[in-house]
């Protein structure tokens, strides 16, 4: 049998191994947790050392670049460099684009105030020209007055004497001839005033059936001598705040542009109005051989001709449509056409029904 003494010392050595295993159990335990809370602690430093690190390192590189875009933008905008201090970064490749982009910056700001400078001198050459062309113009009208009224005289013969039949036709053909520069000059005058701002506006009621009237009853004798039809198709009625005799001006120019351009005893033209809330849309139609689309698109400027060949059989001077876009325009209306090859053409220009400010100085 096994002793009692031996039983209780096996018990109690069996016991303190336990106490002891228990007690190492804990210690490792305590120690591993410990270690795991140091490591957290460990890593939680290393990434927040490493966000910080990142938030600076990007900072320093993309905010030097968000200001050089800034003053980019800016430039774009008035093409001046407002901000001409350097920007503060270590980073060489944006020191070297800040100055590109500064030495870049001043050499457009000096192109564009040279291009200013010569733009501002072509300015006043082109015054320069106008001003003195008004002036030579002005004074080719001065003698047309004398020659016009001596030939006027020569035409009635009761007062200057009779005239064989070659002595008459020379005569007419001076009157005949001394009209058409005085339109010509007449028309220079006018480009030339609507060039400076200096074309003169006298606003009025105007009652819209009775000026078409009067330019039907104007204009038939003319018409009438090439057997072209000329009539009115409008019933509009109403009044508007404009200037007549520039009005007249427009419609003249474009029913002797119509007489021009269509066949006698098979021509027509017609003239009438059209209006809705704000303007009167007048117009002049014919059915004359019409107007190519290349055509159309250039005929409202100076000096412009549909035929110039030598032997055009058609007078003016280029500047009747021209007229009408600037008088028109000055009006605070527009002009525009229509027109098919063989058909015919339509002229349409619109003018306010009430007062508009107008601008004669440039």
């Amino acid at each position: 049998m096994i002793p009692i003494k031996n039983i209780l010392f096996l018990v109690s050595g069996v016991s303190s191994f336990i106490i002891f295993y228990m007690g190492l159990v804990n210690y490792l335990t305590a120690v591993e947790q410990s270690t795991g809370m140091i490591l957290l602690i460990f890593a939680t430093a290393v990434a927040a050392g490493t966000l910080l690190s990142t938030v600076y390192i990007s900072k320093s590189i993309t905010k030097p670049i968000e200001k050089l875009a800034q003053n980019m933008t800016e430039f774009s905008r008035t093409n001046k460099i407002t901000n001409r201090k350097p920007i503060n970064t270590n980073i060489k490749e944006i020191h070297e684009l800040n100055d590109n982009f500064q030495s870049m910056g001043q050499k457009v700001e000096k192109t564009i105030s040279v291009q200013k400078e010569y733009v501002e001198k072509l300015k006043e050459i082109d015054r320069k020209k106008v001003e003195f062309s008004s002036m030579v113009s002005h004074e080719l009208k001065t003698p047309l007055v004398p020659i016009l009224g001596y030939v006027q005289m020569l035409q009635k013969q009761e007062l200057m004497g009779e005239l064989n039949k070659k002595q008459q036709d020379a005569v007419d053909e001076i009157y005949s001839s001394a009209l058409k520069l005085q339109r010509l000059v007449g028309d220079i005058l006018t480009t030339q005033k609507l060039d400076l701002g200096k074309l003169e506006f006298n606003q009025e009621n105007i009652d819209v059936a009775e000026l078409l009237n009067s330019i039907i009853k104007d204009f038939k004798p003319i018409a009438s001598q090439k057997n072209i039809h000329l009539i009115k198709d409008s019933a509009e009625k109403g009044v508007i705040f404009s200037d007549k005799d520039r009005i007249n001006q427009v419609f003249s120019n474009l029913i002797k542009n119509a007489i021009d351009f269509v066949e006698p005893d098979k021509g027509q033209i017609t003239i009438g109005a059209k209006t809705d809330k704000n303007f009167i849309e007048f117009f002049v139609k014919d059915n004359g051989v019409g107007i190519s689309e290349t055509n159309q698109k250039e005929i409202f400027k100076k000096f412009y001709q549909i035929d110039t060949s030598t032997s055009r059989k058609r007078n003016g001077s280029g500047l009747g449509l021209a007229i009408c876009k600037g008088i028109t325009e000055g009006l605070g209306g527009k002009i525009w056409v229509e027109s098919k090859e063989n058909i015919g053409t339509v002229f349409y220009f619109e003018i306010p029904k009430q007062p508009v400010k107008i601008n004669n100085k440039k």
